[in-house]
């Protein structure tokens, strides 16, 4: 069965789904997305998703056409009509199309994209052994406005993720002008030396993701300390456990930095155990959605 695709109200065969080449979204990565995943056949925090993005539009000044309400029942009819129970969701908004040339100051009205297609987690032996990172040469302007959204301008964590993965790593770790670590390519990072949990800072230039809120609540539930701070380099080389959060991936453990091994070489036990209070997390809210 072709993959039907959600477009301004209209669902469409993959390969019929377009947009104006004279979108802003196409020209300019004026836009921005949401990437969720789907569990038995409920988004896992769908509303933390929708208020971000709306919170995102505000801040680049695009006016979605559309309520939360009905996005939300446009994700879910997308599920449906692909018969979808385990998958990845994006939710992409551009500004919409208006011509070339940099002004945006006439009104547009947004394409909205919806797509959803299957997805059963990530393989195994990266939850077992742990992945490699590497802190990229790539900089993330932690003044620009884009250092804390999903924009569709992406090109800085492509490149960064790209340039370490050439040299056979299997992720990115970015840091910011002032040599301070952010996030990585598509993850936020947190490590964790004698029993504290630390995360970068939000001033610090990065997304604010939705994974990463889970864990920091978890941890507080836990009774875990946690800290959100500048992080620097040989922070992250001394630390004990390291691991990479996003709602595809969930916990993701690191076990090598570079040519550095992170505490004995393997997923330590805080990382385990948050991982297995994030898939907790996500049943108790799977279980509420179908009940």
């Amino acid at each position: 069965m072709r993959l039907k695709v959600w477009i301004n109200k209209k669902l469409v065969d993959v390969n019929k789904a377009k947009v104006s080449v004279l979108d802003r979204g196409f020209l300019y990565g004026d836009g921005l997305f949401e990437t969720m995943r789907s569990y038995a056949g409920t988004v896992f925090k769908i509303d933390e998703h929708l208020d971000r993005l709306f919170a995102a539009s505000k801040i680049i000044k695009i006016k979605i056409p559309y309520e939360r309400k009905y996005l939300k029942y446009a994700i879910y009819r997308s599920l449906e009509a692909n018969k979808l129970k385990s998958a990845y969701v994006r939710l992409t908004v551009t500004r919409g199309e208006r011509g070339l040339g940099a002004n945006s100051g006439h009104p547009m009205v947004p394409n909205i994209v919806i797509y959803a297609s299957e997805f059963n987690g990530y393989e195994d032996w990266k939850y077992k052994r742990g992945i490699r990172v590497k802190v990229a040469t790539t900089r993330q302007n932690e003044y620009s406005p884009l250092s804390r959204i999903k924009s569709l301008n992406f090109l800085n964590y492509i490149l960064a993720r790209s340039s370490t993965q050439r040299e056979g790593y299997d992720d990115a770790i970015l840091m910011n002008t002032e040599g301070y670590i952010t996030e990585g390519a598509t993850s936020n990072i947190f490590l964790v030396k004698r029993g504290v949990i630390t995360t970068p800072s939000l001033s610090s230039g990065i997304i604010p993701g939705i994974a990463r809120g889970v864990i920091l609540q978890i941890a507080k539930r836990l009774r875990l300390k946690t800290r959100e701070r500048f992080v620097r380099h040989r922070d992250l080389l001394n630390a004990e456990e390291v691991f990479l959060t996003n709602s595809m991936a969930e916990v993701l453990p690191v076990t090598k930095i570079g040519f550095e091994k992170v505490g004995d070489d393997k997923p330590g036990p805080v990382t385990k155990l948050l991982h297995i209070s994030y898939q907790k997390e996500v049943i108790k809210e799977v279980l509420g959605g179908i009940l």
